[in-house]
């Protein structure tokens, strides 16, 4: 018995990125590769990872194009007997490249391959019209061409078929479901097809579904669930009982963290940021924060603190040597040399200017607001007045003709989790100068602080123009270091992945990767 605590509306890799829909998605459809409970990837329909050292991946570097070769595995079948093929790859590419199939999640990377060439219902090659990093995150799932073929391309997002599939190739099937409540799934044994005889060791999983996520710890203290999925972090500091479940943390790739708005003039106060062309300031903003403090009291120390945009977990792109300290002390005196004089009422200014700023953050989230009111007192000491305001998260997080007020820049500070991917190019949307949405852009690109630094964008353009792996690791442990000098942004934790079990399941292993705690449950057992 799995249990979760929000209810899948549908289950479509392409359109739907509900947590607990991917969590199901993972025993319904098998993709090319997938990555493993420590990022790795490994093969699933193909016989082997395709990269430049194995001669699957060819690169054209003077002209910026590439090739990837894949040969699937021998004797691959859908739940209904039908073959897994070519073809199939290719039915999944072109719907999402298809203008007239509408809410595909994202396109990008897809649109970057020119042709899908077919050599046989094995092998296939993928031609990219550029470089592209992160071709191993493309193809989680693949769609049967046999049994969507025949669906018009704009009716697709709304079929039916999504709401209850019946023809899939991941190591499970739907047998039962009750809205709401739960969803039985059985040993998908058409899995086995092409993997050597290897099958599901469960005969089922039933995936039940509670209101909230306290009743779902309960229901794990008392033994009636064995696997309790993607918790609240929050509720970290709550779980020292939890009867014979044990507690299993995983880091996040997604980081809490602050922005500090660098557009000049900012758009919700009409005037220039407090920290243009003052570097010392925004350094003393950072080191002043106790995110060590913030750790042991919100998390029982459980989560890693964050030194970047990039994953902790992403090792091989990170410089060692970035890091940031809490010095209060250090950030007085910093402030103290760069003229900000305090007050007699403890807050600072500078040349006529208050050391005075709002701080916005999304309703709804308690610990959240806890961060953030420890963050204001820790200012506080500095001799800062920072001013919290909250905005509903549909006013926050709304696209950029809607005016959402990160999208629109309408803001000074902002508080809020940012997720990057399991790739570092996944930062390359929010860090680069050509991501700042306008109106000439029509709101492309997530850098909502309105950062524009040359060294951001040399070293993220050089990390997605390569192949190679250490130039690449070379490229973003130059942007890590550029974005400490800079310090447009304060990372502060990562966020964790909690999930409860039963002693008696083996082999549970969670995954931080868009694969979900459930990527290898094909390889769980029950004593």
């Amino acid at each position: 018995m799995v249990g979760d605590w929000e209810s899948p509306t549908n289950f479509s890799p392409l359109f739907n990125e509900e947590v607990p829909a991917a969590q199901v998605d993972a025993l319904l459809y098998g993709g090319l590769v997938k990555l493993d409970n420590n990022l790795q990837p490994m093969a699933d329909l193909v016989e082997r990872v395709p990269t430049l050292q194995n001669g699957d991946v060819s690169w054209n570097r003077a002209a910026g194009t590439m090739e990837v070769s894949y040969r699937l595995r021998s004797g691959l079948r859908w739940s209904d007997g039908q073959p897994i093929t070519s073809d199939d790859v290719a039915f999944t590419w072109g719907l999402i490249v298809n203008p007239k199939v509408q809410g595909v999640l994202s396109p990008e990377g897809y649109q970057s391959i020119s042709r899908v060439d077919i050599h046989d219902a094995q092998r296939f090659t993928l031609h990219f019209d550029r470089v592209y990093a992160k071709y191993l995150n493309l193809f989680p799932a693949i769609l049967p061409k046999h049994r969507l073929g025949g669906i018009a391309p704009e009716k697709l997002g709304g079929d039916p078929f999504w709401a209850r599939p019946d023809v899939v190739s991941g190591p499970f099937k739907i047998s039962e479901m009750v809205p709401d409540d739960h969803i039985t799934l059985i040993r998908n044994d058409a899995w086995s097809q092409g993997r050597s005889g290897r099958r599901p060791h469960l005969d089922s999983i039933v995936y039940r579904l509670y209101p909230e996520s306290g009743q779902l710890v309960d229901a794990a203290r008392a033994g009636q669930v064995s696997v309790a999925l993607e918790l609240p972090d929050d509720q970290l500091a709550t779980l020292a009982s939890t009867g014979s479940a044990t507690t299993q943390v995983r880091s996040q790739l997604a980081y809490e963290q602050v922005t500090f708005n660098q557009a000049d003039p900012n758009p919700l106060t009409g005037r220039p940021p407090l920290w243009k062309d003052d570097p010392a300031l925004l350094q003393a903003l950072r080191m002043a924060v106790d995110r060590p403090g913030m750790v042991k009291k919100f998390f029982k120390g459980q989560a890693q603190l964050a030194e970047s945009p990039i994953p902790r977990a992403l090792t091989s792109f990170h410089d060692p040597n970035v890091s940031l300290s809490y010095d209060l002390g250090g950030a007085i005196r910093l402030l103290d040399g760069d003229g900000w004089v305090v007050g007699p009422d403890g807050i600072r200014s500078k040349k006529g200017q208050r050391l005075s700023f709002h701080l916005v953050s999304a309703l709804g989230s308690p610990l959240r607001n806890a961060i953030r009111d420890q963050m204001i007192a820790d200012w506080h000491k500095l001799g800062a007045e920072v001013i919290p305001t909250d905005a509903h998260p549909s006013e926050l997080f709304s696209g950029y003709a809607e005016g959402g007020l990160l999208e629109r820049g309408q803001f000074e500070t902002g508080l809020w989790t940012w997720s990057i991917g399991p790739d570092p190019d996944g930062v390359y949307p929010l860090e680069h100068s050509s991501q700042i949405p306008t109106d000439e852009n029509q709101g492309l690109g997530s850098n909502f602080g309105r950062f524009s630094s040359p060294d951001l964008d040399r070293n993220l353009d050089r990390g997605r123009s390569t192949l190679v792996l250490v130039e690449r690791a070379k490229a973003y442990a130059a942007f890590e270091r550029a974005y400490a000098h800079l310090g447009f942004e304060l990372p502060l934790f990562a966020r964790v992945l909690v999930v409860l079990a039963s002693p008696h399941v083996h082999n549970l292993l969670p995954n931080p990767a868009p694969d979900t705690t459930l990527w290898n449950a094909a390889d769980w057992w029950v004593d």
